[in-house]
């Protein structure tokens, strides 16, 4: 079901997700963008949307952020970077925590475990069974060899599972409450 205005506009909206408030996070180009993609809010006040606003300057850049996850008590941010200073490539997936006026802290690299060298977007956690889901582009294809291969030896190189294709990957969320803890 289509949200409608105030959610929806004649620009992009993509990526939400809900707190257990009702409270709705996702990301938008749209009027009020700071850069290309920024994370708003929008507060479920008496059973009604409110007008979305851009989470602070600590989340949102004139650079690209995007795909959030908030902590269903809105405790914590997770969201992916695009080129940001200080990360390991072309997309880092990073979290903030929520202090008690809702002031958004500075955000924090989960760190090479999670972000590689290419596209590391997508972050989700399953709080039931406490594991990170991320999709990443990372690879370990070759691209050159010293001497000539076989086509069956080319397609297995390419075929492997991090082939530079989106894929998804998980890691045990203990490492998550060491990021979290990082208020």
């Amino acid at each position: 079901m289509n949200l409608g205005a105030p959610i929806n506009s004649n620009e992009n909206e993509f990526y939400p997700s809900i707190a257990t408030s009702g409270n709705l996070t996702f990301t938008s180009d749209g009027k009020g963008s700071k850069g290309k993609d920024d994370i708003f809010i929008s507060k479920l006040i008496d059973g009604k949307y409110q007008a979305p606003q851009n989470l602070s300057d600590s989340v949102n850049s004139t650079g690209y952020e995007f795909n959030s996850m908030i902590a269903p008590d809105e405790s914590w941010l997770l969201f992916t970077c695009y080129t940001r200073e200080g990360g390991y490539g072309s997309g880092d997936s990073n979290i903030c925590n929520n202090s008690e006026n809702e002031q958004w802290t500075a955000p924090v690299n989960l760190g090479k475990e999670i972000n590689s060298t290419h596209m590391d977007y997508c972050p989700f956690v399953n709080m039931k069974t406490g594991v990170l889901y991320f999709t990443s582009k990372r690879t370990s294809v070759k691209n050159y060899f010293e001497t000539a291969q076989s086509l069956d030896k080319l397609l297995d190189e390419m075929q492997k599972y991090d082939s530079g294709l989106s894929r998804l990957y998980h890691i045990k969320a203990d490492n998550f409450n060491k990021w979290n803890s990082l208020k």
